[in-house]
């Protein structure tokens, strides 16, 4: 995730070179070819999906762009993509002060202990878990999960229309708000309305209209009503 911020900008600057050194057309054609790279890295979500069995498969889609889009296949990157989850929450935890202590503290808890529970496990273990897994880049998570929405959720197809993906700093936010939520520190959640970039508080909206993360099934033996909209022999 930080490495498509770093590609980003070292691109941008590339591009700000260029434009001021326009000898040959094809250096025109290396910019756009450049930003459109970027912008690509930057464009879609990401769906992990993990097999149950030969004929069920269970897909979470997010908003982690194209760029960020894997399964950690050493414990040193699952490790580090905690960490940076928790960065970012205790980030926003810490933006709106006292309210949110005990919020950070239980996602502390919670994260560390994912860290070692995947550390802990045998080098075989871990192997067969990642073997198990697969990233996809899908388009937009809303539709790729509408069915869910609509069958698990009691999105009204209106509601669902109306929806959008969030950005990954959005996901970032909804996953410091579902801590909150989770041990009912509704005075920590309330003040992540304070939060509102790029149409935040559309995470909270009741239903919302913002979403960053949402499943769906797909296989012989997966339940019809949760099935994803494109992915389905992936794997």
């Amino acid at each position: 995730m930080k490495k498509t911020t770093s590609i980003l900008l070292a691109l941008l600057f590339v591009a700000a070179v260029f434009g001021n050194c326009k000898e040959e057309e094809k250096d025109d054609n290396t910019v756009l070819a450049l930003l459109l790279y970027a912008n690509d890295q930057l464009s879609g979500n990401c769906a992990t999906v993990t097999r149950n069995s030969s004929t069920s498969y269970s897909a979470t889609i997010t908003s982690v762009p194209k760029g960020g889009c894997k399964v950690a296949s050493t414990k040193a990157e699952y490790e580090e993509s905690i960490k940076t989850v928790k960065t970012k929450v205790l980030g926003y935890y810490t933006s709106v002060g006292a309210s949110c202590n005990s919020s950070a503290a239980i996602a502390t808890t919670q994260l560390d202990n994912l860290i070692t529970t995947s550390n802990n496990k045998s080098d075989a273990t871990f192997a067969a878990d990642v073997e198990k897994q697969r990233a996809f880049t899908v388009g937009n998570l809303v539709t790729e999960t509408a069915l869910t929405l609509k069958n698990t959720d009691g999105r009204t197809d209106a509601q669902i229309a109306a929806m959008k993906p969030g950005t990954l700093e959005q996901y970032f936010l909804s996953t410091a708000i579902a801590y909150a939520n989770a041990i009912g520190a509704t005075s920590c959640a309330n003040l992540m309305k304070n939060i509102d970039f790029d149409g935040a508080t559309g995470l909270i909206a009741n239903p919302p209209t913002i979403i960053t993360s949402k499943t769906c099934t797909y296989g012989s033996s997966a339940s019809a009503t949760t099935k994803c909209a494109t992915l389905n022999t992936e794997f």
